[in-house]
């Protein structure tokens, strides 16, 4: 029989002393690390093509953060495949804060619901740093498009064979959501034409090659106020105070279409919860800076910076909203 020897209080308290001991060097060594990063630059990958809301965001913030890092801030664009090409690459690089995921709600809470498998674990592969912005999306037509709200947009698919086409950034981003919700809702058809972000999507709206297009305000408000757009409605819960005459699309008569694309930054998984805490502290400073606020706040977005528990908290409620949603739509990308 094995012997199971009894520890007496003497001995406890020798372990307990090593154990503290242990404890407090790490404790040292940690706030060391910190001082001591960032040693090299940092790249912020996006998922998306240059000039799409997340490509906007993140390069009019790398300036700011890079100066308060005191190292520079490069943004990467690793776009296609709904931000998983991009989400996989961070999820496998080095947990050292130099690489960071520049990403919208796609990649950690719609490709969950969307895909049965995916090379990354939304959930466990990310150590979330902070929100940078929220901006709502708006429905847009070209100019000269034979109508200018949401009746007539509804009336002019009803007329078109397989409804209407309209330009969506991609597959299964809140765009493309809130289109088929929204149709769903209106009792209208609607087709997509899939672009790889949404600076090629809006393009096309201002060309003609599509009539209307399911863009956020990130990248539609200077074209709308340059008279490159019209605005048709917007699918949040109030206006937009640049643009004052665009109403909801509750106000227009569809209610429980809203749908306000985020972004946010994320790290590997096992990146040290100090250096997690300099990069929130950072962006936070940043995004609040009059400058670079008044900046997003121009774009039509609301800048939302927060912590990385007040980061994960909001990721969970949006899980639960749009993922029963996307059921709902029957919508799967595999």
């Amino acid at each position: 029989m094995q012997r199971i020897h009894a520890f007496n209080s003497k001995e406890i308290m020798q372990i307990t002393r090593r154990h503290f001991a242990i404890g407090t060097a790490a404790s040292v060594i940690a706030p060391a690390w910190a001082q001591n990063y960032p040693s090299k630059p940092i790249t912020v990958v996006v998922g998306y093509g240059a000039g799409g809301g997340v490509d906007v965001v993140m390069r009019n913030m790398a300036p700011g953060l890079g100066q308060r890092l005191g190292q520079s801030v490069v943004v990467e664009n690793r776009p296609g495949a709904s931000g998983i090409l991009a989400a996989s690459h961070v999820a496998k690089s080095a947990a050292d804060g130099h690489t960071l995921f520049g990403t919208d709600g796609g990649a950690l809470t719609l490709n969950g619901a969307l895909f049965s498998k995916l090379p990354y674990d939304p959930a466990a592969d990310f150590a979330l740093v902070s929100m940078v912005i929220r901006a709502p999306i708006l429905i847009v037509a070209h100019p000269e498009a034979p109508f200018s709200d949401l009746r007539g947009l509804v009336s002019q698919a009803k007329r078109e064979q397989g409804g209407i086409a309209y330009a969506s950034p991609g597959s299964g981003t809140y765009h493309q959501l809130s289109m088929e919700l929204l149709k769903r809702r209106a009792g209208f058809e609607a087709r997509a034409v899939q672009y790889k972000g949404a600076g090629p999507a809006v393009q096309d709206v201002i060309s003609g090659q599509v009539p209307i297009g399911a863009i956020d305000s990130i990248v539609a408000m200077q074209q709308i106020l340059g008279g490159k757009l019209k605005a048709l409605v917007v699918l949040a819960p109030k206006r937009i105070a640049q643009l004052p005459n665009v109403p909801t699309a509750a106000e227009a008569g569809v209610e429980g279409v809203e749908a306000s694309p985020w972004v946010g930054v994320a790290a590997p998984r096992g990146t040290p919860a100090n250096i997690v805490s300099r990069l929130s502290s950072a962006i936070r400073e940043v995004v609040t800076s009059p400058e670079i606020s008044k900046r997003f706040i121009d774009l039509g977005m609301e800048p939302f910076a927060t912590t990385p528990e007040q980061f994960s908290s909001f990721v969970k409620q949006e899980i639960a909203r749009w993922h029963p949603l996307i059921r709902e739509l029957n919508i799967r990308l595999d």
